[in-house]
């Protein structure tokens, strides 16, 4: 459904994504000592001195603390009848996690001088969305299932949010907006399954751990199946399912405790580098497909798209923070040069 773009709805929409989050109810008093953990990322190709296709991407999530039970948490109250309808994620053997977000992604052309549309070349799209999820896992597996519900479009308010970065920075404005996708409507739904190699016991000193992932996403907005992995080494390696990009699936670290994790080293500091990479069959990308419903520009999607990943991370018992340069092959007929940038990321457990 492609939305009009009328003025006075569309101041409305960033207030109605965040009563989404917002409009829940109060915790009660908790027996856990954690309030849960919060995730900042921030992602942009400044970080490799470029502005193009995909040029920045912001979200916050929050995971609650481990559950037994999603009822536990007094934030469930308004999805359990939903969540009681799905399968595996309720047996007693996993720790819970109840994840909420908010984030905004940005794309752009490579040619952001022309205020026409430049055929051949990326649409310029924004995507604002809210996320719910589940999460359940123990010490060798861990599974996320999020559902994302936003708009594309100027409601977006990704040309806003551009401009307010490049004149706080000194930066001259992409001149091609009026281009961007038409106001749509979009939803997706994410599932992903991390493993863990070997069995640690013991997280102290120096060791490494080997983290394959697969998934799938379905929806207006992408379609895809992913396969991948992380192998990282380093000291105190923190008890969580590794770090990855801003994606459909991708939530809070969601780190293991109690009966279910490893013991600890003394000394509650650690650092590990880690390598990743993430392979994508691509059915649908709305940012380079164009709208689903009506006529607006679009390019050919590439079949098959992957993620190479280098990065370093700080841990402190479970908060970590997490920098990581990406290289994305070429996601489109016609396109230049591969994908570069940088991603920051800080989870911190309070």
């Amino acid at each position: 459904m492609i939305l009009p773009t009328a003025p006075f709805p569309r101041r409305f929409i960033p207030l109605l994504l965040l009563s989404l989050l917002c409009h829940l109810p109060s915790p009660a008093a908790d027996n856990d000592d954690s309030a849960g953990t919060l995730g900042i990322y921030l992602e942009n190709d400044a970080f490799a001195g470029t502005d193009r296709y995909y040029t920045s991407g912001v979200k916050l999530s929050w995971s609650s603390p481990n559950l037994e039970r999603y009822s536990d948490s007094p934030y469930a109250s308004p999805f359990l009848p939903l969540i009681d309808l799905l399968p595996y994620i309720n047996e007693t053997n996993y720790q819970k996690n109840l994840v909420f977000a908010i984030g905004q992604n940005i794309y752009t052309p490579d040619d952001t001088e022309s205020a026409g549309l430049v055929a051949g070349d990326r649409p310029y799209a924004g995507w604002l969305y809210v996320g719910l999820g589940v999460v359940w896992k123990n010490e060798r597996v861990r599974n996320s299932l999020v559902l994302d519900i936003g708009v594309v479009g100027s409601w977006s308010y990704a040309q806003e949010a551009q401009r307010r970065v490049h004149d706080l920075r000194g930066f001259g404005n992409p001149n091609g907006w009026d281009n961007q996708l038409h106001n749509e409507l979009g939803v997706m739904l994410a599932y992903e399954r991390t493993w863990r190699f070997p069995h640690i016991t013991r997280r102290s000193g120096f060791d490494w751990e080997f983290l394959p992932h697969a998934g799938a996403t379905v929806g207006n907005v992408k379609t895809y199946a992913n396969l991948g992995a992380e192998l990282r080494f380093g000291l105190n390696l923190p008890d969580d399912f590794g770090t990855g990009v801003i994606g459909p699936a991708s939530t809070t670290s969601t780190p293991v405790d109690g009966s279910m994790g490893a013991d600890r080293s003394w000394f509650p500091l650690g650092m590990y580098v880690f390598a990743s990479a993430d392979g994508r069959a691509v059915g649908r990308n709305i940012f380079l497909d164009g709208n689903t419903f009506g006529t607006s520009h679009s390019v050919g999607h590439r079949l098959f798209v992957a993620d190479l990943s280098l990065g370093l991370a700080f841990n402190y018992k479970n908060t970590k923070l997490a920098y990581a340069f990406v290289y994305r092959t070429k996601e489109f007929d016609n396109q230049r040069e591969p994908q570069v940038f940088g991603t920051v990321s800080l989870n911190w457990t309070f």
